[in-house]
C-alpha cells in the first residue's frame, strides 16, 4: 500500500511541477494544447487539455510530433517518462511503437522486394530456411505470400503478442511460430484460404521477419537499421529486443491501465517486426515523412513512388501493406495505430498533401491520442477529418415512449431503452454493461457522446417503433424489438436458468463458428463479470465451456482456475493452473497461483 501511494504522490507531482514546464512560444501548440476532442463533436459542450486528460486517464508521459508541408512542423514531451525519477518526457524519449512496427516493418521488406531478393506474390516458403509454414487444406490451392503477410489476408493466426517479462527466457522465432516453449502464444498456422479475407494477425508478420532474417541471413535489428533506420537518421529508434543497456536511460517505463508499473518496467519483443520497435514521434514523422514524399515522387531514399503506391493501396477492405487505409469524402489518410505492454501510439498521415500527426503514450490508456490527434485535426483544418459538431433538439415525452423497450442486437446481446423522466433523453442499457444516454438530433435519431453510432428508430404502422437501425461509419445493422420475456442466453444466465444458458451458446458455436458471441475473450470477460456479481456457479459454467470451445489456449484454464479458488475448489483450481502452464510455462500469474495454492493446507471434508 505504500509504494502505491508513493507513486501516486509521484503521479500527481509530475503533473504539478514539471509536465508543462516547457515554453510554448508558437500559439498554434498553446491551441491544440487547449483543444484536445472527443470523437463525437456536439455544439456547446467544452474542449478538454492536454493536462486535464492525461491527469484523467493516468497517462504519465506523451510526445507528440505534429507534420505539415512534407517536414516535421513541432514535437513536443509532457509528463513523465519514469513515475519514480521523475524524469520529463522530451522529444528524444523513446517508446514502444507496438504495431506501428508493421509499418517500419513494410518498408524494409518492400525494399527487400525492389532489389530483387523477395517478391509479393511468391510462395513464402520458397524463401524460408530455418523454418516452414505448414501447408494444409486452406493453402492446397493457393499459397501465403508476402503480400497477403503483410496485409493481413494470409489466413494465418495469432492475433497480437504480450510480450515477456523482462527476466524471462525468450524464444526464439520458429518456437513462436510453432507455440512451443518458452513461447507465451499458440502457433502460427493457416486456417482460411490466403487472399480470401481480411483477418489481423502479427503472427503473419512474424512470418515475414523470420524470412527477411532468412533471406539477409542477419539479425533483424541490423536489418531494419540497415535498410530504413539509418538512412533516415532515425536515431532514436532500434528494433533490439531486449533493449540494449546504452538505450535504456532514453527509454520509457511502460504502465498499465490502473496506473501500476509493468512489471519489470517493460515488455520484451521478439516478435520484433510485429511490435518491437522502440522509438520516438519525431523518428517516426522521419519515416512518415519520407512515405509521403515518395508518394508525391520528391524522395527516394529507400523506395520509388511506385512502391510506396503499392503499399499504400488496399488489397482488403481497407488493409494495405503495412498500412490501414482511411478514405474520407475526397481526402484519403494512411496510418497505424500500436499497443504494447505499458504503451500506446498512433500514427496518422494524409496521402497527397503532406500533412499528419504521430502521438505516443507510456501507457495502456490510450484514448488520449485520438483525442490530441482531433485537436491537432481542428487546428491545422485537415481536410474531410472531423464531422461537423452536432445540435442536440429536444423530442416530446409520447414520441419518446415509442421508442422504450428492449432491441436484440445479435444472438446475446439486447439494448434496453428507457426514457429520462422530465427529458428529451433516452438511456440505452446494453446487455451485461454500463448504460450510456441517447441525445436525440430529431425526432427519430439519436447519438452518445463516447462512441460515433447512430441510433434511428424505425417506425411501425401502429404504436412503438419496430426496430432500431444502428449506423456506424462503416456499415448499419438492424435490431428487433423484442418482448421482456424472450431471454438471450447471458439473461438465462442471470435468471439462474444455466443449463438452457449453456445449451443455447453451444447451438450459436455451432451455428455460427466465429461469431463475435461466442469468441474467447467475451465468454471470458462474461464470466469475470458473474463472478464480480457473486454468481461463482455460473461463471464456472460458463468458463467451463470457454474450455470446452478453446482447449488449446492457455488463458481459459488460467481464468477457469481462478473461479475454482475464489469458490474455494482448490484440486480443481490446481489441477486448471496445471493445464494452463503447460500450455503457456511463462504464465506468471498461473506460476504464483499454483505456489500459493500448493502452500495452503487443505480443508477438511
Amino acid at each position: 500500500m505504500r509504494k502505491l501511494t508513493s507513486l501516486l504522490l509521484l503521479f500527481s507531482l509530475a503533473f504539478s511541477s514539471i509536465a508543462f514546464a516547457q515554453s510554448t512560444p508558437d500559439p498554434k501548440i498553446k491551441r491544440v494544447e487547449e483543444n484536445l476532442l472527443p470523437a463525437v463533436l456536439i455544439k456547446g459542450d467544452p474542449a478538454w487539455s492536454i493536462a486535464e486528460r492525461m491527469k484523467f486517464y493516468k497517462v504519465p508521459g506523451l510526445s507528440v510530433a505534429v507534420i505539415k508541408d512534407f517536414h516535421l512542423e513541432w514535437a513536443k514531451g509532457y509528463g513523465v517518462k519514469d513515475l519514480e525519477t521523475n524524469e520529463p518526457v522530451t522529444t528524444d524519449t523513446m517508446f514502444q511503437a507496438g504495431s506501428i512496427s508493421k509499418s517500419v516493418n513494410a518498408m524494409i521488406a518492400m525494399k527487400k522486394v525492389e532489389q530483387g531478393k523477395l517478391s509479393l506474390d511468391e510462395n513464402i516458403n520458397d524463401k524460408l530456411t530455418s523454418w516452414k509454414l505448414p501447408d494444409n487444406e486452406f493453402t492446397a490451392k493457393k499459397k501465403v505470400t508476402l503480400k497477403n503477410l503483410l496485409s493481413h489476408t494470409a489466413g494465418t493466426t495469432v492475433h497480437g503478442f504480450p510480450g515477456y517479462a523482462v527476466d524471462q527466457k525468450l524464444p526464439t522465432l520458429p518456437q513462436v511460430l510453432d507455440g512451443q516453449k518458452p513461447a507465451n502464444t499458440a502457433a502460427v498456422r493457416v486456417d482460411f484460404e490466403p487472399g480470401s479475407k481480411y483477418r489481423y494477425s502479427g503472427g503473419g508478420t512474424t512470418i515475414a521477419q523470420l524470412t527477411l532474417m532468412d533471406v539477409e541471413k542477419r539479425a533483424y535489428p541490423d536489418i531494419a537499421r540497415e535498410t530504413v533506420l539509418d538512412p533516415l537518421n532515425m536515431t532514436n529508434s532500434t528494433y533490439s529486443q531486449p533493449l540494449p543497456t546504452d538505450w535504456r536511460e532514453k527509454a520509457a517505463t511502460g504502465y498499465k491501465s490502473n496506473g501500476r508499473e509493468v512489471e519489470g518496467k517493460i515488455h520484451v519483443y521478439p516478435e520484433m517486426a510485429a511490435a518491437g520497435l522502440w522509438t520516438t514521434p519525431t523518428d517516426l514523422a522521419k519515416f512518415a515523412v519520407e512515405m509521403q514524399l515518395s508518394l508525391a515522387g520528391r524522395s527516394n531514399k529507400i523506395l520509388s513512388k511506385s512502391t510506396v503506391a503499392t503499399m499504400t493501396t488496399p488489397v482488403l477492405d481497407e488493409a494495405a501493406l503495412g498500412f490501414f487505409i482511411d478514405k474520407r469524402t475526397g481526402t484519403t489518410y494512411f496510418g497505424h495505430d500500436g499497443a504494447d505492454e505499458g504503451f500506446r501510439a498512433q500514427m496518422l498521415l494524409n496521402k497527397d498533401k503532406g500533412y499528419g500527426a504521430i502521438a505516443m503514450v507510456n501507457s495502456d490508456n490510450g484514448q488520449i491520442l485520438n483525442e490530441v490527434i482531433r485537436g491537432i485535426a481542428k487546428e491545422y483544418q485537415w481536410d474531410d477529418y472531423l464531422p461537423a459538431p452536432y445540435e442536440i433538439t429536444s423530442v416530446d415525452a409520447e414520441k419518446l415512449a415509442k421508442y422504450v423497450g428492449r432491441f436484440q442486437v445479435n444472438a446475446d446481446r439486447v439494448l434496453t431503452i428507457t426514457s429520462v423522466a422530465g427529458s428529451s433523453k433516452l438511456n440505452a442499457q446494453p446487455t451485461g454493461e454500463t448504460s450510456f444516454e441517447l441525445l436525440p438530433i430529431s425526432d427519430t435519431t439519436f447519438i452518445r457522446r463516447d462512441a460515433t453510432l447512430k441510433y434511428t428508430f424505425v417506425p411501425a404502422e401502429t404504436g412503438e417503433s419496430a426496430a432500431l437501425q444502428i449506423i456506424a461509419r462503416n456499415g448499419s445493422a438492424e435490431a428487433k424489438r423484442i418482448s421482456s420475456d424472450t431471454l438471450i442466453p447471458f439473461e438465462m444466465l442471470m435468471s439462474g436458468k444455466t443449463v438452457d444458458a449453456i445449451a443455447a451458446y453451444r447451438k450459436i458455436k455451432q451455428d455460427r463458428t466465429t461469431s463475435i458471441v461466442v469468441e474467447e475473450d467475451r465468454i471470458n470477460n462474461l464470466g469475470y463479470g458473474l463472478m464480480r456479481q457473486k454468481k461463482l456457479e455460473e461463471a464456472i459454467a460458463l468458463l467451463k465451456l470457454n474450455v470446452e470451445f478453446y482447449p488449446t489456449s492457455w488463458n481459459v484454464y488460467d481464468s477457469l482456475a481462478e473461479m475454482y479458488m475464489t469458490n474455494g475448489d482448490k484440486d480443481l483450481a490446481i489441477a486448471n493452473y496445471k493445464k494452463s502452464l503447460e500450455l503457456n510455462p511463462g504464465n506468471t500469474n498461473g506460476v504464483e497461483m499454483l505456489k500459493k495454492l500448493e502452500a495452503r493446507p487443505s480443508q477438511p471434508d
